[in-house]
């Protein structure tokens, strides 16, 4: 195993064989520096449960100042010692239970890595003592891989504002507080109707993620990706809102982010009913709370626009800006 990028890119790193120590495969720690690119530069860099430690080393050669590791196998340690004396005075080591040395640890840190045994659900553990030692900046982040099989909620007082699955493995990231909404439907197409209620939920959020979900009542006429096409076109630029797709249940989906709040348009007193039984339901499962937002583009539908684009009548007043052309190309030729 190799570092694969960095000022140390080449690098050989040393692991026991066996199941004993699990190294992060490549494609998942290349994906996580992609994403930690513009954070990594100067950051102090947590390696818990660190095995190898091939992913604080990573983060060393991507530009971290300095990185601590936790790891708490015999075992491992013998290697770890080894592949870490290539980072000098940067790197300390902690022997023992990793979630333990959190309490020893001095300052607090931009990032912390999080990669326990796929057996072990400790989440909450490590958010609770990382909580009791202030071990985690207040705009840092915890980055946990778990296995993709065993989904794992936010704790209290955290959110997941990420998740990337690589095969047997997922990656979760997550962050302290911080208001956030999620903004569900259809939006087949995504109209200028939406991107109104999405304006005014951001003025209440510091973060609207607009969730493009799965109705099994609805026949929808473009497919999932496409629709993404759409929102991302109509959200570029507009700084705390991202587009995702749930193609499961929208409670569910909050619930493995740690969101509690929904927002939702409201146009009509048809649209107000069926609004409320579907916010009680929300809350009955998931225990979701939901927002109402009164919109004045009362006559501004997807069913509307498709219309209009099927008589061949102007329909850039019901687009949102920079989607019309796109929304032409791939609903014209239905």
């Amino acid at each position: 195993m190799k570092i694969i990028g960095g000022s140390l890119k080449g690098r050989n790193i040393y692991a026991p064989r066996g199941e004993a120590v699990r190294p992060t495969a490549d494609k998942v720690r290349g994906s996580i520096f992609d994403t930690l690119q513009t954070v990594i530069g100067g950051a102090r860099f947590l390696d818990l449960f660190a095995g190898s430690g091939a992913v604080g080393i990573e983060a060393y050669s991507r530009g971290a100042d300095e990185v601590v590791f936790c790891e708490r196998s015999t075992d491992a340690l013998s290697y770890l010692k080894r592949n870490v004396s290539l980072l000098g005075d940067k790197a300390k080591i902690y022997a023992g239970d990793s979630i333990a040395s959190i309490g020893r640890l001095r300052g607090r840190f931009d990032i912390i890595f999080c990669d326990p045994p796929y057996a072990d659900d400790c989440l909450a553990q490590v958010c609770s003592a990382i909580d009791a030692h202030g071990a985690l900046k207040d705009d840092g982040v915890i980055i946990y891989e778990r296995s993709s099989l065993s989904p794992v909620p936010a704790p209290d007082g955290y959110r997941i504002i990420k998740s990337r699955r690589y095969g047997a493995a997922t990656l979760d990231y997550l962050v302290k507080g911080g208001s956030i909404c999620v903004f569900a439907g259809s939006f087949d197409p995504f109209t200028r109707g939406h991107l109104e209620v999405v304006k005014r939920a951001r003025e209440i959020y510091e973060q609207v993620v607009v969730l493009i979900a799965v109705n099994d009542c609805k026949p929808y006429r473009a497919s999932l990706e496409q629709r993404k096409q759409v929102v991302d076109a109509a959200i570029a630029g507009m700084d705390g809102v991202e587009c995702d797709i749930c193609d499961g249940y929208v409670y569910k989906y909050c619930n493995r982010r740690g969101i509690t709040n929904l927002v939702r348009g409201v146009r009509n007193a048809i649209d107000d009913a069926y609004e409320r039984d579907m916010a009680a339901y929300n809350k009955s499962k998931g225990g979701l709370d939901t927002q109402f937002i009164e919109c004045d583009l009362a006559d501004i539908s997807s069913t509307a626009l498709l219309a209009g684009l099927s008589r061949g009548e102007d329909i850039s007043d019901m687009c949102a800006a920079d989607t019309e052309q796109l929304i032409r190309n791939i609903y014209g030729r239905r």
